[in-house]
């Protein structure tokens, strides 16, 4: 009788023509939950790393300094392995490091 509010959500946003936007901001939003998963052995991580932009199966970070980036490349594979486990499908392909 009623539908969940959503499956109202996907298909207004397929219908508008939003779908990838949102999907942007889900992957940023999940990558922020990930981060301290992710850098748990450093102190703080979450307030040197975020999540910048995604687009075309991208995912850009931001980092604070060249140490913070180093540390990003160095987990890139298990985050973005984790990123994808988390979005359920292979979403993200590469990432890459913006400095602040």
């Amino acid at each position: 009788m009623f539908e969940s509010f959503t499956n109202y959500l996907g298909k207004a946003a397929n219908r508008y023509g939003v779908s990838k936007e949102i999907n942007a901001i889900v992957v940023c939003q999940k990558f922020q939950a990930l981060v301290p998963e992710i850098f748990k052995e450093k102190e703080g991580a979450k307030e040197y790393i975020s999540a910048a932009y995604y687009k075309d199966s991208v995912l850009v970070v931001n980092v604070e300094n060249s140490a913070w980036a180093q540390e990003v490349i160095m987990r890139k594979p298990k985050i973005i392995k984790e990123m994808n486990n988390k979005m359920g499908r292979e979403i993200i392909k590469n990432l890459r490091t913006k400095l602040l």
